[in-house]
């Protein structure tokens, strides 16, 4: 995003943004719902949403022009959760975010706690709860702004379900080359273990198996904290030329969180169903 995109509505800068964002927020929003109904019984309505890139609040799709609300609105305005973490690194997007937070939502804004600077950074300042039942959007722009250690300190004695992009396309696989010549490098940092690299020095049969092992280690890594997270679970988001960007990965400690995404990845954004394999 560039501070100089201006929302036409609000006059408040908007995140730059592929019309693949769309599927994103989707796929997102009906996680949301279908997570919000048949958890609020079970939890006595300790709910609680953490969106660690909240992004300024706002997108505006490149080609279309389009705007609409990003996650953290989403989450804010369309469903009552009993607390609220948003994450922001960047100062405009922050500032414009807290904006849109207090006019949108202001009978909420005691749910709301907006966490400026980098996540990496200030993921221990926060108190989030120990108790109840978390959804956590993880949606870095490629793989440098988040670390495995990151993603395990947010989780540890939480029960946190785990949404989470993984930059296959323009975060690892464009500079995959490169992360091997180093041993500290972006790559092991947000995988949080360096069997990758054996992977890729072996003789697989395509680039593509290379860069699909890697993506299984992240959700093996993901076990170690005690989460369910399987291959079949994630879903590819390509553009608009079938080019592969990045996968939502999905991880719950509970199997029933698992159901439930599996229930809401059915049905695709523009109706169609996923095939079922017996």
């Amino acid at each position: 995003m560039t501070e100089q995109e201006i929302s036409a509505t609000d006059g408040l800068p908007v995140r730059s943004s592929g019309a693949w964002a769309e599927e994103k927020l989707y796929y997102l929003r009906r996680y949301l719902d279908i997570f919000s109904v048949g958890m609020k019984n079970k939890w006595g309505g300790r709910l609680y949403y953490v969106d660690m890139f909240a992004g300024p609040g706002r997108c505006r799709i490149r080609r279309s022009e389009k705007e609409l609300d990003g996650s953290p609105l989403i989450a804010l305005t369309e469903f009552d959760f009993a607390e609220y973490y948003f994450f922001e690194a960047n100062p405009a997007c922050y500032q414009a975010l807290d904006a849109r937070v207090k006019k949108r939502a202001p009978n909420k804004l005691k749910k709301v706690k907006m966490i400026p600077g980098d996540c990496n950074d200030t993921i221990d300042q926060v108190n989030l709860p120990s108790e109840g039942l978390g959804v956590a959007f993880i949606d870095p722009t490629g793989i440098a702004p988040i670390s495995f250690e990151t993603v395990s300190r947010l989780t540890d004695h939480r029960q946190l379900d785990l949404i989470i992009n993984f930059s296959e396309g323009m975060g690892i696989r464009m500079n995959l080359h490169q992360y091997t010549e180093t041993d500290t490098n972006a790559l092991s940092r947000f995988m949080g273990s360096q069997r990758w690299k054996a992977r890729y020095q072996q003789s697989l049969t395509s680039f593509d198996q290379v860069c699909s092992e890697i993506a299984k280690e992240y959700l093996a890594n993901l076990g170690t904290l005690g989460y369910i997270a399987v291959d079949s679970d994630w879903i590819p988001v390509r553009t608009d030329k079938n080019a592969l960007l990045y996968y939502l990965l999905f991880a719950s400690k509970k199997p029933k969180g698992n159901d439930f995404w599996r229930k809401i990845k059915q049905i695709g954004p523009y109706g169609q169903r996923e095939l079922q394999y017996s």
